[in-house]
């Protein structure tokens, strides 16, 4: 039995990640703009401007290695869109968040490392802060949302219900036309 097969292989997922380095604050109104007036219609009403965690609950089950995949994949999202929208490079500010040893070392420095929030965590707040901050007043959350949606669209390709899958494309599609390559 071999191993198993990642949800999102290597050259998809630098695609999807390095076209939302490519976002900037226009890209996200327009996002945002299309799932506001996609919300409006009635089959897509309630959903689509919703992550992919929290309304499409007719996907497949994941097992806990999918799941996690797809948390990895959530952080990488928001710091290549953090990344696009403030012009800072997503490995300048994510290697500042990355657990360093401390004092000590040994037990209480991986005691430290074991009480403290989990990095990914840490890196997520930072990006979605510095996006936050970057489009300030303006409220990105729905612009996110799409980016989120598509990447799960994509990762999840074949697995999930067609008329699902075309509903976590279709803000994408109609904001920022074909999908990364």
């Amino acid at each position: 039995m071999g191993e198993p097969h990642p949800l999102l292989y290597a050259g998809p997922r630098a695609a999807i990640l390095r076209r939302l380095r490519e976002l900037r604050q226009a890209h996200l109104v327009a996002l945002d703009a299309a799932v506001r007036e996609l919300a409006a219609a009635k089959p897509l009403r309630k959903r689509v401007d919703h992550g992919f965690w929290f309304a499409w609950y007719e996907g497949p089950k994941l097992s806990r290695q999918e799941e996690d995949e797809l948390a990895i994949l959530f952080t990488d999202v928001v710091v290549a869109i953090a990344g696009g929208v403030s012009g800072i490079d997503d490995g300048r500010f994510g290697e500042r968040l990355r657990p360093r040893p401390q004092g000590l070392g040994g037990l209480l420095g991986g005691l430290g490392g074991f009480l403290a929030p989990r990095p990914s965590r840490r890196l997520e707040e930072a990006a979605i802060g510095l996006i936050e901050d970057t489009v300030a007043p303006w409220n990105p959350r729905l612009g996110v949302v799409a980016a989120w949606n598509m990447a799960c669209a994509i990762a999840l390709r074949g697995r999930l219900d067609p008329r699902v899958e075309e509903a976590l494309l279709v803000a994408w599609e109609k904001a920022l036309g074909p999908l990364p390559a």
